[in-house]
């Protein structure tokens, strides 16, 4: 899948997007499900190719595609598609430790009507035989660990979420662990408590979402802290990543009815080209269309060169306000930028909104 395509048809994109702007967009696929039929576990993951046509008569912006599960991980074209012109979506299912059959649904969103398109993969997984003695590729010390990275993937802030690193003890003497400056929203523990010579064990991670008070991707990291020594070391670190959601899956039609939704005013923020290094601003309108009040939770912007502000965080029913978005050319280290925005709120139908922004600096 290309997720970036020259300047020039960067600028014959963003040409059209002007003058289709009131017209609509369609996506249309060859194919909305794929069978990868029986396959070893060996390969570990496979992937797959979804082709689609935009049919509509305005450029085409996929803002997400989300998989029902964190083995499932699509990618997709973060630049408009013209009216007429063809893109791929890319699937990737990792089959290691999931022997059987599976069968995954990927939701693809975009400025279409619906929104939402939905693809199927599936197939069958045939085991391999495991070895009696899984390698521990990180040491720290006279411990082995499996990895040193833990993804928890989407977390919920009405659930506590467990995850694991299995652990050997490689030394000639009992190995007990200790850990530090562990976030307070993560419950470390160590099964079984004290290692024995060449004894293995886990690490076990509790992720507790409502602790972190916060929403979207999250990185944390904690230290290991071993016996020989009186504090903890910098290379003996694990870092523990999530997205942070709010479960909207219990809510009843009438809640759903009542609840608050979000409408933004462009589907594409373009500063088209900007001389100079003097900053430039835009504002977009955000629009509270449902009934009850909405909250804007957060703004995830991971760029030095855009900046964005809002005037407040809730809106009330039927009201509006701007948000500012500001482009320093003088922080970027190229002529092109193509960024996109988060914007996370309590809109059950829509709970993260991804806002590109593209401009030219000269």
């Amino acid at each position: 899948m290309i997720r970036r395509g020259t300047i020039l048809l960067l600028f014959a994109v963003l040409f059209v997007s002007g003058v289709y702007a009131q017209k609509t967009a369609k996506i249309s696929f060859l194919e909305t499900t794929h069978n990868f039929g029986s396959f070893s576990e060996k390969l570990g993951s496979v992937s797959c190719v979804f082709s689609f046509v935009n049919t509509g008569d305005a450029p085409l912006i996929i803002t997400r595609a989300t998989a029902s599960c964190g083995c499932t991980r699509p990618e997709f074209p973060m630049q408009p598609v013209a009216p007429g012109d063809s893109g791929q979506i890319k699937v990737t299912y990792n089959a290691v430790g999931r022997p059987g059959s599976f069968e995954k649904n990927i939701s693809v969103y975009a400025n279409t009507d619906p929104e939402r398109t939905t693809l199927i993969i599936k197939g069958s997984v045939i085991p391999v035989q495991r070895s009696a003695a899984p390698a521990y590729g990180h040491t720290m010390g006279t411990l082995g660990l499996k990895a040193v990275h833990v993804p928890f993937f989407e977390v919920y802030t009405n659930k506590t979420k467990v995850e694991k690193i299995d652990i050997i003890n490689n030394g000639k003497t009992p190995l007990t662990l200790e850990f530090d400056k562990v976030p307070r929203h993560l419950d470390v523990s160590v099964l079984p408590e004290t290692l024995s010579p060449g004894q293995k064990g886990r690490i076990l991670i509790t992720y507790h979402a409502d602790r972190a008070k916060d929403w979207g991707i999250r990185r944390d990291e904690f230290w290991v802290k071993l016996p020989s020594s009186d504090k903890p070391q910098p290379q003996n670190k694990i870092t523990v990543s999530a997205d942070i959601q709010e479960d909207y899956s219990g809510m009843t039609p009438d809640q759903i009815a009542k609840a608050p939704h979000l409408e933004i005013g462009n589907d594409l923020v373009d500063f088209g080209t900007i001389k100079g290094n003097a900053a430039a601003s835009k504002s977009v309108s955000l629009t509270n269309t449902g009934v009850s009040n909405l909250q804007i939770r957060k703004v995830n912007n991971e760029s030095q060169v855009v900046s964005v502000s809002l005037p407040q965080m809730s809106i009330q029913s039927g009201k509006s306000i701007d948000m500012k978005i500001t482009v320093r050319p003088s922080k970027s280290r190229s002529r092109l930028l193509n960024h996109r925005i988060f914007i996370i709120t309590n809109d059950p139908a829509r709970p993260t909104i991804s806002l590109p922004v593209v401009a030219t600096f000269e």
